[in-house]
């Protein structure tokens, strides 16, 4: 069962330790015990709920259609009957490499036989004046998802701060459930560098076609407010009036406690392509980690379930002493109003592109993106066999497109 505070009692055999509760620190446990790992198993996440998934707080769960308990990825008592210790609500405060410990943030050292970094990434807050009024919320946990679903009614004036992926869905979302929604995004186009120009307009017609006012390639100079956030000024000088303002300018790795350790931290935790550090028996997987990545042949910090779950299945055979997964094209979807978006691959966003539509934009429709003469990525829109082919596609050249 999950532990609360005061419980845990370091055992005498050294455990796995597994810092972070999230997508990628619950894969790595199971996989050890799938692997067959004999030892104790020790996962530790701060949150004191038990490990769940992400994607759906910006879509269902905000949307009230996915219930909170069908987030949770398994029962406790499925952890406990894996031989795997939950412990919740605890946060390992010191890593100390050299000796193979953690120490937890109530002094209790935990020795390990190997540990694995999963920390994850936390939310940017607005670097700007105003920035940390009440009223402007960020989304990351399930407990930030569940104040953004208690503020969001009918008619509430919701300020957007950028244009990727989660504030796209989390627009969809509030315009759904009646928030009257204003996008803000510095970039001149929504998803810049992360998807092609074909499809970031085809999502940018939907969201106004939806009600979404969008305004792009514009600066948030200030919140205003005085007790709370009750407007954006942008850089020109125009206000907008607002009762909620949601923060969605990306995500920083959770590396704070691997750089007091003294490990290598580059936009996230430096690792080799099995997901170890340069100290022994240490491993960084997930959000917090930067991936020298066999798929791309350069390091990668890539924010998706898919990558968490390879990292974790990574990390666990290097333990094991097993060879390595084959790697798969990388992955990622997101749902904006009618648009059910799937990306395979992942172009390289120094290089340029040649894009290729197969379909309608208006509809369903698909994008082939090639660089150097390769097939790198495959963008679907309401087009999963496009998709799925494009698994098997991803790295060749000369591909032959489909019927539109």
């Amino acid at each position: 069962m999950p532990l609360e505070s005061g419980q845990f009692s370091p055992q005498s055999a050294a455990p796995v330790v597994i810092v972070g509760a999230g997508q990628a620190g619950a894969e790595a446990a199971l996989a050890l015990r799938q692997g067959g790992f004999p030892g104790p198993v020790h996962l530790f996440g701060r949150e004191a709920v038990s490990p769940y998934e992400r994607p759906p707080l910006s879509k269902g769960f905000l949307l009230g259609t996915i219930l909170e308990e069908r987030l949770i990825f398994r029962s406790a008592a499925a952890y406990e009957a894996a031989g795997i210790r939950l412990v919740l609500g605890r946060e390992v405060s010191q890593l100390d490499p050299a000796n193979r410990r953690v120490v937890l943030n109530d002094g209790v050292a935990v020795d390990y036989a190997a540990c694995i970094l999963a920390t994850g990434a936390e939310p940017r807050p607005l670097p700007v004046p105003g920035g940390g009024l009440p009223g402007i919320l960020l989304l990351r946990s399930l407990e930030h998802a569940r104040q953004l679903r208690a503020a969001i009614v009918p008619g509430l004036p919701v300020v957007v701060v950028g244009g990727g992926y989660l504030g796209l869905e989390v627009a969809a979302s509030a315009r759904k459930l009646g928030a009257e929604v204003t996008i803000i995004e510095a970039q001149p186009a929504l998803l810049h560098r992360s998807a092609s120009a074909i499809t970031a307009e085809a999502l940018a017609s939907r969201h106004r076609a939806a009600g979404v006012r969008l305004l792009l390639g514009r600066q948030v100079a200030r919140i205003e407010g005085s007790v709370r956030a009750d407007g954006v000024t942008l850089a020109h000088g125009a206000f907008l009036p607002a009762s909620l303002v949601l923060a969605c300018i990306g995500a920083k790795p959770e590396v704070a406690l691997a750089q007091a350790a003294g490990l290598a931290c580059d936009d996230g935790i430096r690792v080799d392509a099995a997901c170890r550090t340069a100290f022994p028996d240490l491993y960084a997987i997930g959000d917090c980690a930067r991936q020298d990545d066999p798929r791309f042949g350069r390091p990668v910090r890539l924010e998706s379930v898919q990558s968490a779950t390879w990292q974790a299945r990574c990390a666990a055979a290097a333990i094991l002493g097993k060879a390595l997964p084959t790697p798969r094209p990388a992955y990622f979807w997101s749902e904006q109003h009618d648009a059910k978006l799937q990306i395979a691959g992942l172009a390289d966003p120094r290089m340029p592109c040649d894009d290729t539509l197969v379909g309608d934009p208006t509809g369903a429709f698909a994008v082939y993106r090639v660089q150097d003469g390769v097939l790198r990525t495959v963008e679907a829109v309401n087009r999963p066999r496009d998709f799925v082919r494009a698994h098997s596609l991803i790295g060749q050249r000369a591909v032959e497109l489909p019927a539109a």
